[in-house]
């Protein structure tokens, strides 16, 4: 019995550490969002995972169930028209979820495809600029 309840601290403590180091990277990008003019493609990746494009769009923009983005990546005002009303085809309005600086960024981060600025990092939430 003593083997079991030993066990089950264990585990316990290590579950409470788990989450505490898995909770650092979150809050590190959340401080390490930075704003640009001019779009930053970072930031761009950032919420092109976070709002979960690549369901749709696939991984790298490369295309899926939804036409693809690397072909011919949308300037700004191209994105911003369909976030903020989708489309006929079935994306629907991001309006609330994606504000004008991270609309900036998404058009930065397309605009970066198939060249050696193109950020290419799997999560969201990694703090810093991740590396290829």
């Amino acid at each position: 019995m003593r083997f079991v309840t030993a066990l089950l601290w264990t585990a316990a403590v290590a579950l409470i550490a788990l989450i505490a180091i898995t909770a650092t990277p979150i809050q590190a990008a959340v401080l390490h969002y930075t704003y640009d003019d001019n779009g930053n493609a970072i930031n761009g990746r950032k919420v092109f995972l976070r709002e979960n494009c690549y369901t749709c769009h696939g991984g790298r923009g490369g295309g899926g169930m939804c036409p693809p983005l690397r072909e011919n990546p949308p300037d700004e005002s191209d994105v911003k028209d369909v976030i903020e009303n989708g489309t006929s085809s079935g994306m629907p309005s991001f309006r609330n979820r994606v504000n004008d600086q991270e609309i900036a960024d998404l058009a930065a981060y397309f605009q970066t495809f198939r060249s050696a600025r193109e950020p290419t990092f799997t999560h969201w939430w990694e703090p810093g600029t991740p590396t290829r």
